[in-house]
């Protein structure tokens, strides 16, 4: 029996744009790969824990982040575990307790409710190629 892989989906905007998608074209090419390969295996981990997964973010209830390091940088997937699917909803990067971009984590907040209330969508985009 194969086990199933943990669905991704990724925001996108009242206008139609997949936001995850426009961050990861502005990769560079290893940051892609490095990209692929990670959310690859996390989509065959069965319990998402540190130091690959942070369930939960201070001041921002519900919303954890998945990380991995790529060309020395610090990367980030912000967003939230429902029904073992993880809603991708903010690209970025981290240093120093300080995301790039700074209101990373606001944007998810608002993100997180656009979708909740039908504003936004959501679609599977892994593996991107």
């Amino acid at each position: 029996m194969i086990d199933e892989l943990k669905p991704v989906l990724c925001y996108v905007s009242p206008a139609g744009n997949n936001k995850i998608v426009s961050w990861y074209e502005g990769l560079s090419v290893q940051e892609q790969a490095d990209a692929d390969e990670f959310i690859k295996s996390m989509r065959k981990t069965k319990l998402w824990v540190l130091p690959s997964y942070r369930p939960k973010l201070a001041g921002h209830k519900g919303l954890g982040e998945l990380r991995w390091v790529s060309e020395r940088k610090q990367q980030r997937l912000i967003g939230y575990l429902k029904s073992d699917t993880f809603f991708a909803l903010v690209g970025c990067t981290h240093k120093q307790r300080v995301y790039d971009p700074t209101d990373a984590l606001d944007t998810a907040d608002r993100r997180r409710a656009e979708i909740e209330r039908g504003k936004a969508t959501t679609e599977p985009i892994w593996p991107m190629n």
